[in-house]
């Protein structure tokens, strides 16, 4: 048997006291509760609006979890006392218990490696599923519509007593192969209590209800009721996920007969005051505000609606396999060790230099699925005066294997390589760029018999796109003595200053959106003009735009022609070659295997700092046509970006390094 918590007993048992209290209430003082007593319950639909990944610590692989579905009931006892003028207040105190679920299913590629090495498209499916058990206080208001029809609104209170969950992952297609670790097809499978749930979930509740009557004196009702909560808390802290719910149901009650209240009769000494003499003032300012959209081509649109697209994009990052060190040390830095423990929670919503730092847990994850892999680790020195000598190489191999053992990967997997030249060393023909080829020179490389663990590293990332991009403000304003005007935006409860000249009494302002609406979730922009005259009259003149949010998956449902965007930082360079190698070979057929008729192919060239300007844009170009020379795609798809560019921060030696490298972009009409 489940035993509650000390905490969870105390809380039941204040709420159990409370029901009474407000029963023995009535029983003892009808006349208080005039209205009447009894119970409810009912069914209800769960709509949950949700865009979290994952609860807490808990590990989690999903894109993002967004839209659920679920169903729950409530039930427990009210009481109704009227205000007058067609008012009455309706307290409840119930027990609901909730039940919702999500799936997201993630498009992937699994490596088919039966007979010839081939990646296949697969399909993972991520599912959550949670139960929720509280103690509900709803403090509503009710206000008659037309007869025995009302209204209500009101908060609603719930006292969480059970909130669980479980989360898997599983691989669904292809169904006749690939497999996690060991022989099942389900790589996550949590369950538990949800983490960090609020004390209190608030929540507002409105609807209407009517009452039928089932006795002849009127004094037993039936009332069926139709409400709707709209949640204002988090299921779960640091997750954006709101439970709200449609409610379907019914209350059953006893209604005592009402004694009309003796209204009170004319007072002879309650004679009105005389009225106040009201001066005369000038008119205040008025004001006439239009708002119009411009498109990027200059066309006017005259009554605008703001389109936010959300793009996911699926950006495969390579494997770099280096650590670098300082200065004749052979410790870890700091940034790799923070780099794993984050990767150690979740490997998708990595960034990319956090997937650079991170790739020591990446190696032991799949090495830990790739039972025969087998790793070869080696270290290098700088050979300068302070970092030299194979003792010094082989402290910094070890460094690294101890770190990989310490992440699960038995000792007898890796094989410490040693010798003088283990790999090719970072040269500068200008002596200015000598220190950064001795920060590259001291590291670790990590090589490994499976091309699966060193494989690229999958991260996702949203593109934010806005249309219109811009917004014309149009205003004049009519007043004998204007003596000051302010245009002002309101985005999600922030205030955006609008520059005008204050003593013109009309302007025309043209408003970029394009770095405003981006960065928030609000669901309209307002515009609000505000004058204000020498005698210190007011007057303002508000207009709200709606924004529309659309991600990929909600614009696939009503439209076609949308794009699936994949970008591919695959082909990693040695320094100063453009030369595609055996090793490149795999990830090559992994960008054919998905370019299709539709597809829209962009290729950029890139290179490190290192070099003059010129130099590294003909470098970077040479790498882009030697990439699309292999992919079979037209040249006047290659761009050399040089290192204008850059995809990682070129002060460190492994952001040097991974910025050697071309990147492949997929556009693909969606069907």
């Amino acid at each position: 048997m489940q035993h509650l918590q000390p905490t969870t007993c105390h809380r039941l048992g204040l709420w159990a006291r409370l029901l009474t209290l407000f029963v023995v209430a009535h029983m003892v003082t009808p006349s208080i509760f005039a209205q009447g007593v009894g119970l409810v319950g009912g069914l209800t639909v769960n709509n949950p609006s949700a865009q979290f990944r994952q609860l807490g610590s808990f590990p989690s692989c999903c894109p993002e979890f967004t839209d659920g579905s679920g169903i729950g009931g409530q039930f427990g006892g009210w009481l109704e006392r009227p205000l007058g003028g067609g008012f009455s207040v309706i307290g409840r105190l119930m027990v609901s218990w909730d039940h919702v679920g999500f799936t997201d299913d993630e498009a992937s590629f699994v490596a088919d490696l039966r007979d010839t090495p081939r990646v296949v498209p697969a399909l993972f499916r991520h599912e959550l599923t949670s139960s929720h058990a509280a103690l509900v206080l709803e403090p509503l208001l009710a206000l008659r519509l037309f007869g025995r029809t009302s209204a209500v609104v009101g908060p609603r209170l719930a006292l969480g007593l059970s909130q669980t969950f479980r989360q898997t992952e599983t691989l669904i297609e292809p169904a006749d192969f690939g497999s996690f670790a060991g022989s099942g097809r389900v790589w996550i499978d949590n369950s538990g209590d949800i983490p960090q749930p609020p004390a209190v979930a608030a929540a507002i509740t409105g609807g209407v209800r009517t009452s039928i009557e089932i006795t002849a004196d009127g004094s037993m009702t039936i009332s069926p009721e139709l409400t709707y909560s709209y949640s204002l808390t988090d299921v779960s802290q640091g997750a954006t996920w709101k439970n709200h719910a449609l409610r379907i149901g019914a209350s059953i009650g006893w209604l005592p007969r009402e004694t009309p209240p003796v209204e009170p009769g004319p007072s002879s000494d309650m004679t009105p005051p005389p009225l106040a003499a009201i001066p005369d003032k000038p008119v205040p300012p008025k004001i006439r505000l239009r708002v119009y959209g411009i498109n990027d081509d200059g066309t006017i649109i005259a009554d605008p609606i703001i389109d936010r697209r959300e793009i996911k994009v699926t950006n495969l990052h390579p494997m770099l396999g280096h650590v670098y060190f300082g200065d004749a040390s052979w410790q870890i830095p700091e940034r790799y060790l923070r780099g794993t423990e984050r990767a150690l929670l979740d490997t998708l919503t990595l960034t990319p230099i956090e997937a650079l730092h991170g790739e020591l847990a990446i190696i032991a994850l799949r090495m830990r699925i790739r039972r025969q892999a087998r790793l070869k680790v080696g270290g290098m020195v700088a050979n300068t005066a302070t970092d030299k000598g194979a003792d010094l190489a082989r402290k910094r191999a070890e460094a690294v294997i101890e770190k990989l053992i310490s992440l699960g990967i038995e000792s007898d997997r890796i094989e410490l390589i040693t010798g003088d030249r283990l790999f090719p060393a970072t040269k500068m023909s200008d002596t200015s760029e000598r220190m950064l080829a001795i920060e590259e020179n001291r590291r670790v490389e990590i090589s490994c018999n499976d091309e699966y663990v060193m494989a690229p590293i999958t991260l996702g990332s949203i593109d934010i796109s806005v249309f219109p991009k811009r917004i014309r403000v149009a205003d004049s304003v009519e007043s004998t003595a204007l003596r000051d005007v302010q245009t002002d935006l309101f985005l999600g409860g922030k205030k955006i200053p609008v520059a005008r000249d204050n003593a013109r009494d009309w302007a025309t302002e043209d408003v970029d959106l394009s770095s405003i609406v981006t960065r928030s979730i609000a669901n309209t922009l307002s515009v609000k003009v505000s004058a204000t005259d020498t005698a210190g009259q007011s007057g303002e003149e508000t207009l709200s735009i709606p924004i529309r949010h659309q991600d990929t998956a909600m614009r696939r449902k009503v439209r076609s022609g949308d794009l699936f965007i994949e970008r591919y930082g695959l082909v990693l360079f040695d320094f100063n070659t453009a030369n595609i190698g055996p090793h490149h070979m795999f990830i090559i057929n992994i960008i054919k295997s998905r370019i299709t008729p539709t597809t829209t192919v962009s290729i950029f060239g890139m290179t490190d700092k290192a070099g003059s300007d010129d130099y590294n844009r003909t470098l970077s170009q040479r790498r882009a046509r030697e990439v699309a020379r292999m992919l079979g795609v037209s040249v006047s798809s290659v761009e050399g970006l040089g290192e204008d560019s850059p995809q990682f921060p070129n002060d460190l030696p492994e952001g040097r390094a991974a910025n050697r490298t071309v990147v492949v972009e997929l556009r693909t009409k969606v069907p």
